[in-house]
């Protein structure tokens, strides 16, 4: 792996490391002399099983950076989404506005620094991607169904494959222990209501089942800038519907055999910017099954098969001012406002997927060895009409201007071994390797121009099928130089394939289009990262460089003429490229990008009833080289380079904690141009819970109590630009039952 770090900004990083940690050591030391040693929650999730890891490895073995989010944590926190929630994990860049506020075809999970859906999200091993857009089904997860989340950072294609570029989250869900039941019920700013509700069963002879049902609504909050809503006639606050149902049943009859099945139903109805005709609408089941055979106490076997089916209706709202009989613009005026669709997209498609594992202990030789095989099917078609605006006050005459069609069939298959050795009792090893094989077929793309309300002839027409493959290995040591001090590094290789959305839809305006593109290669990504650990009986500290190389990023570039136009424009386009609006796009693999950084994060407890946390994290991520236009050696738009938390969580009494976090985020450009400049900004936080008694708990929460006006996602225009989520008063009630 290429050594990107320029020598100074590394000395000085290393710096501020050792200094972090050798004033740590020396606290912890002075901690350990003044406490004795306790079985606090922190040592317990040291050893609680990381299932993303694919084997039986440890929190407190872990070669990669690693964090667990445990229940205890769920319930101080003051966010009320897992997107939300995550952002507090350091290395994440999340924005700040929820998943319910923007368009979930742009829903990117951002991990140091690196974007494009290259964040395996998994549900309790099962992926939990839109399979057409590969991005995160967020609204398929409500906070109340969650047991604990795993963050890994790091590329994990080694054992997961596909999109496990920048990291792996697996959410693992509550399961049932006894036949209680809970409602949690809560009330935010913006008319946000949060209802869960879940019932336990738990029926004998190793059975149980559980069943649940969640609401979110809210009215939503603006997020288009003040200084820019004379320019989206008719924009308005992004409102949204999310709801759940499920059913799950665990059977575990002996220690040697558990298995489980799942059912749910889901539907997010989003109207995304307060459009009267703005509407995403999501809905339709998905389901999951698998069980784990162990033998002999060191040998064990996992099966899990899932499906998913996904209907999206989507609508992209839109506004402007009938000046006269057949001229509508978006110009400020007291002329009547004509809201409209100028697109909408029907969206079905389906997954198929199971994978199957077996792992063996060896009992002479310290030692465990993992097999595994993955297999997913996904097949999806994306039908877009384009209008032009209105010549009246009725939506009807916003005739079409063009209408797109795209499908395509992914199947991807993929095998794998990991072999982890201990030497010693302070060493341990581990070798990976992977190879995935995946193909592309049934693919259409498909252009059909209308001219005064009469369609062309389509343009466009069968796809030629493909089959790629990509071998991926991985390395990773962890040397444990005592009960309180650790090293650990890693190396690896890992993958992106391009998705039906890249491939085969091309969506456009009636001023722009961009081409999807079937010949597309995998994005790749080599790294490596080295850390160090310390733990002491009330204080732990971690510190971890790292360095992502990524190529083939997949991005569009701007067709100049139809005399350089490639055959995927010329297809769809036609040669003169008349058939497509004045700017076209194509997608291609133009860019390769370096992100390297720091992650600190220390924790103490300074008394038992007080515990206080911080992180810093430094992250310079930039394109290395392009052919798409874009400047290199500049910080990408979004990443802010720095991002310092600290918070402090009290316990007056055994029934009452308070907690209260601070994040400051560096100056950041939200653009690669670097024109629009975000400046540093500090959000403050507030939670608190009173448990009344055994049954019943009250919480409440306050989230960016300074109402900070700002944006952290980016953007290529400052009218595009999405605010974070304004101050928001929450009040809730537990209630078990």
């Amino acid at each position: 792996m290429q050594l990107l770090f320029p020598v100074g900004l590394m000395r000085r990083q290393l710096a501020i490391v050792a200094l972090m940690l050798f004033t740590g050591a020396a606290a912890a030391n002075a901690q350990e002399r003044e406490f004795p040693r306790s079985d606090t929650t922190a040592r317990k999730l040291g050893e609680l099983v990381v299932s993303a890891t694919r084997s039986q490895t440890t929190l407190n073995e872990m070669a990669l950076h690693a964090t667990i989010i445990s229940r205890a944590e769920l319930a101080k926190s003051p966010a009320q989404t897992v997107d939300q929630l995550l952002r507090t994990v350091p290395g994440m860049n999340l924005p700040g506005a929820p998943f319910y506020a923007t368009d979930p075809t742009g829903h990117q999970t951002k991990l140091r620094g690196v974007s494009n859906s290259k964040v395996l999200m998994l549900l309790d091993g099962v992926p939990i991607h839109d399979p057409f857009f590969t991005t995160t089904q967020w609204f398929k997860v409500p906070l109340s169904s969650i047991e604990r989340l795993e963050v890994i950072r790091g590329g994990a294609s080694s054992t997961w494959g596909n999109l496990a570029v920048a990291g792996v989250i697996n959410i693992i869900t509550r399961k049932p222990t006894d036949n209680s039941g809970l409602v949690d019920l809560s009330y935010q700013s913006m008319n946000t209501v949060n209802a869960a509700l879940s019932k336990n069963f738990v029926l004998g002879h190793g059975l149980s089942m559980r069943f649940s049902g969640d609401v979110l609504d809210t009215d939503g909050y603006q997020t288009t800038p003040g200084e820019f809503l004379s320019t989206v006639p008719g924009k308005g606050a992004s409102s949204a519907t999310n709801s759940n149902l499920r059913l799950a049943g665990y059977y575990t009859p002996n220690s040697e055999f558990d298995a489980f099945f799942r059912f749910g139903y889901h539907r997010q109805d989003q109207d995304v910017g307060g459009y009267e005709f703005g509407r995403n609408l999501q809905k339709g089941p998905d389901g999951a099954a698998g069980f784990t055979k162990r033998f002999g106490g060191t040998n064990r076997a996992d099966v899990k098969v899932w499906a998913q089916r996904v209907s999206f209706n989507k609508q992209n709202g839109a506004g402007c001012y009938l000046l006269n009989a057949g001229t509508c613009n978006t110009a400020a005026t007291t002329s009547p406002l004509v809201q409209y669709a100028n697109s909408e997209d029907v969206n079905p498609y389906r997954e198929l997927g199971a994978s199957a594992m077996v792992s063996s202990i060896f009992s002479g030789f310290p030692a465990n060895i993992q097999f595994g095989a993955d297999f997913r099917r996904i097949s999806g078609e994306d039908s877009a009409t384009t209008y032009n605006r209105p010549t009246t006050t009725s939506k009807a005459s916003a005739t079409i201007n063009r209408t797109n069609y795209g499908q395509g069939t992914q199947q991807f298959l993929g095998g794998f071994t990991q072999f982890s050795v201990y030497p010693t009792s302070k060493l341990q090893a581990t070798v990976a390797v992977r190879y995935d094989h995946w193909t592309n077929t049934d693919g259409v793309a498909r252009l059909t121009k209308y001219n005064n309300g009469v369609p062309a002839a389509p343009l466009g027409g069968d796809v030629e099928d493909g089959s790629k493959g990509s071998f991926n290995p991985s390395i990773t040591a962890r040397f444990q130089f005592s009960d309180k001090v650790a090293i650990r590094a890693a190396a690896y290789r890992a993958f992106r394939a391009p998705g039906l959305n890249n491939l085969y839809r091309s969506f456009s305006s009636t001023t722009s289009i961009t081409i999807a593109n079937a010949s597309l290669q995998p994005e790749t990504l080599t790294g490596g990262e080295a850390g160090l650990d310390l733990h002491g009986s009330r204080l732990t500290l971690g510190a971890t460089l790292f360095q992502y190389n990524t190529k083939a990023l997949i991005a569009s570039y701007r067709i100049a003429s139809a005399a350089t136009a490639p055959p995927e424009v010329i297809a769809v386009c036609g040669p003169t490229l008349a058939n497509c609006p004045a700017t076209v796009n194509l997608n291609t693999n133009g860019q390769d990008a370096v992100s390297r950084g720091l992650e600190f994060v220390a924790t103490w407890q300074p008394f038992r009833t007080v515990t206080l946390d911080g992180t810093y994290t430094y992250t310079d991520s930039h394109y290395e080289k392009t052919t798409t236009g874009d400047p290199i050696k500049v910080q990408l738009g979004g990443i802010p380079r720095d991002i310092i938390t600290v918070g402090v969580d009290v316990e007056p009494t055994s029934r009452w904690d308070i907690y209260a976090s601070l994040r400051n985020t560096g100056s950041m450009f939200l653009d690669v141009n670097r024109t629009i400049l975000q400046k540093h900004f500090a959000l403050f936080n507030l939670s608190t819970s009173y448990k009344v008694s055994n049954a019943i708990s009250l919480y409440g929460s306050a989230v960016n109590l300074g109402d900070e006006v700002y944006t952290d996602n980016a953007t290529t225009s400052a009218a595009g630009k999405t605010l974070g989520l304004p101050r928001a008063i929450t009040t809730g009630l537990r209630v078990k039952f």
